[in-house]
């Protein structure tokens, strides 16, 4: 896995039970799109809640993104390109 840390700009579904889904991803002009979402978890950063996501994009890729509630900003954390 290689570290990125930079913001990116996702496009999301949400459902109407309250949760939501990265669909696609646009980083360094770069359009991803999401086959699957393989895992999501949450964390505590004070009041403000870290939104994890594990995810599969074209090409069998791997990425982490996060959303920060916070600032209200997506971030790819992690990528994996085979």
């Amino acid at each position: 896995m290689q570290v990125i840390g930079e913001t990116v700009a996702a496009l999301t579904r949400f459902t109407s039970a309250g949760s939501f889904d990265p669909v696609r991803i646009k980083w360094r002009n770069h359009t991803i799109r999401i086959r699957s979402v393989t895992g999501r978890w949450d964390r505590h950063d004070g009041q403000f809640k870290i939104y994890h996501f594990a995810l599969v994009g074209e090409g069998d890729a791997f990425y982490e993104i996060t959303f920060h509630t916070r600032d209200m900003t997506w971030r790819l954390e992690k990528m994996a390109v085979e």
